[in-house]
Formats: C-alpha cells, sequence, structure tokens
C-alpha cells in the first residue's frame, strides 16, 4: 500500500500524485522508494505519457528535513544522505531516460530536489501561483537531484550561480522566462490542461520522441562529429518504423496520423 504516492492510469496516461499535502509532499527515503518503483512498474503497462503532480498547495518541498536533522543527531548524516539521494537521483535518470514523454504540473511550491523532479521531466506546465526554490544553499548543500547538471546546461554561467547560491525562490513566470515552464495556466484549470498536453503526448510517434530524448541526452557535451554519426544512425532506424509510414502517408494524403508509438 503506497503511502506517499498514487498513480491513476488515463488511457494511455499515467498520472503519478504525491499524496502527503501536510507535509507539501516531501522527496524523502520512503517517497523515493515509491515513486521509482511506479516508474518502473508503469513503463511496462503500455504508457505512452506520465504526468506527475503534487496534492494540495504543494508540489513538493524536496527532501526529508527532520530525516537530515535525526541523522546528524545519531551521527551518521552521511550515511543518511547515501541511502536517500541513491533512490533520488535513480528517479532523475529515469525520467531522463524515460522512452515517452514525462510532463511536471507544478501545482505549488516545488522546492530543492522537488523543483529538480520537474526540471527532470520533458515539459513543465506550472499554475500561476507555484514558486520554485533552489534552497540547497541553505542547508550548505550543493544542489542535488541533479541540479548542478540541469542549470547548468541551460543557463548562463552566472545565472546558474544565483540561482544557486541565492537560494531565493523563483516566480512561474519568471521560470518561463528562463525557459524552464513551457506553460502557465490558472490554478483551476492547471490538470486539465496538463491532461491535455500528455494526452497529445501520448498520441504522438512516441518512438521518435524516445529517441530524440535519448539524442539530447547524448548531446550534452558531446562532440559534434561524433553526435551527428549516431543521430544519422536512428534517425536510419527511424525510417524502417511503422509510425513513420504512417506520417508520411498521412501527411501525402493531407491527414491528420493516427501514431501507434512503434
Amino acid at each position: 500500500m503506497s503511502k506517499c504516492i498514487t498513480v491513476e492510469y488515463k488511457g494511455t496516461v499515467a498520472v503519478l500524485t504525491m499524496i502527503r499535502p501536510e507535509k507539501l509532499n516531501p522527496l524523502d527515503l520512503e517517497a523515493g522508494k515509491e515513486i521509482r518503483g511506479a516508474i518502473d512498474e508503469i513503463s511496462g503497462k503500455g504508457v505512452r505519457a506520465l504526468l506527475i503532480t503534487g496534492s494540495g498547495r504543494g508540489f513538493s518541498a524536496g527532501g526529508d528535513i527532520k530525516g537530515m536533522l535525526d541523522s546528524i543527531a545519531k551521527g551518521e548524516p552521511e550515511k543518511f544522505m547515501d541511502d536517500l539521494t541513491s533512490e533520488l537521483y535513480a528517479i532523475g535518470l529515469m525520467l531522463r531516460k524515460l522512452p515517452f514523454p514525462a510532463i511536471a504540473a507544478v501545482n505549488g511550491h516545488a522546492v530543492g530536489a522537488g523543483m529538480n523532479l520537474a526540471l527532470c521531466c520533458d515539459y513543465i506546465i506550472a499554475s500561476e501561483k507555484a514558486m520554485f526554490a533552489q534552497s540547497f544553499s541553505k542547508l550548505a548543500l550543493i544542489p542535488g537531484f541533479g541540479g548542478t547538471h540541469l542549470l547548468v546546461n541551460q543557463l548562463p554561467w552566472q545565472k546558474a550561480c544565483e540561482i544557486a547560491f541565492s537560494g531565493d525562490p523563483l516566480t512561474a513566470a519568471e521560470m518561463k522566462d528562463l525557459g524552464f515552464v513551457n506553460r502557465i495556466v490558472h490554478e483551476d484549470d492547471l490538470m486539465t490542461e496538463a491532461m491535455a498536453a500528455a494526452e497529445k503526448f501520448a498520441s504522438g510517434p512516441t518512438l521518435t520522441f524516445a529517441r530524440t530524448k535519448e539524442l539530447f541526452l547524448r548531446g550534452i557535451g558531446a562532440p559534434f562529429e561524433e553526435h551527428l554519426d549516431y543521430e544519422r544512425g536512428l534517425q536510419v532506424k527511424s525510417a524502417g518504423t511503422g509510425d513513420y509510414a504512417e506520417g508520411v502517408r498521412a501527411m501525402n494524403r493531407g491527414e491528420k496520423p493516427e501514431f501507434k508509438g512503434n
């Protein structure tokens, strides 16, 4: 029985909701294990898009502050952090390697690891009341859950350092201006609009999306010549898929393609 999340299947979209609103949906060890296990399970159920959100007024407040305090009192803070990050970091990698789009519907506070959980997704739609923060520096921690990679690969060095060093909150509008948030909607419309986006992606050529994600990930820091060679190989393979044939035929007929994800 899950204590931290629920997973609901709506057609080919899986909706993962963090369900501890009284604590702003913390990403503690238990939550990490449940989310990791759910993503593993989702991947084998014919899902073609994953939507992640939080319940209540927060998306996720990030790491387990009480657990951190207890671990210091017990004299084992490094063991605690090792156990916690082994789960959370695995989730970040899983989301980037997920063979279909991951959408974050950020309903409120997305702080620390909560912010980076959203940034590991492929598309972010946020409530106008959403707030983001890299709060790690306030705990003398580095931007974890992939933050040091996610920030500096999307922002100029100085802006990435400002956000990481200060830990100050950013509004949804500021995040959109920085290119992290795709859309901002009224809080009452968030899940309707997020589901519409998820369903649109789920109806697309998901194998193509998976290969695009793989190439984007490989392309960060890769030599251009090496990347072009690998990309060309995947493009040739893409031409052998059923979705490619459907897309070409539909475009020639002036019709909307019906992609199957293969």
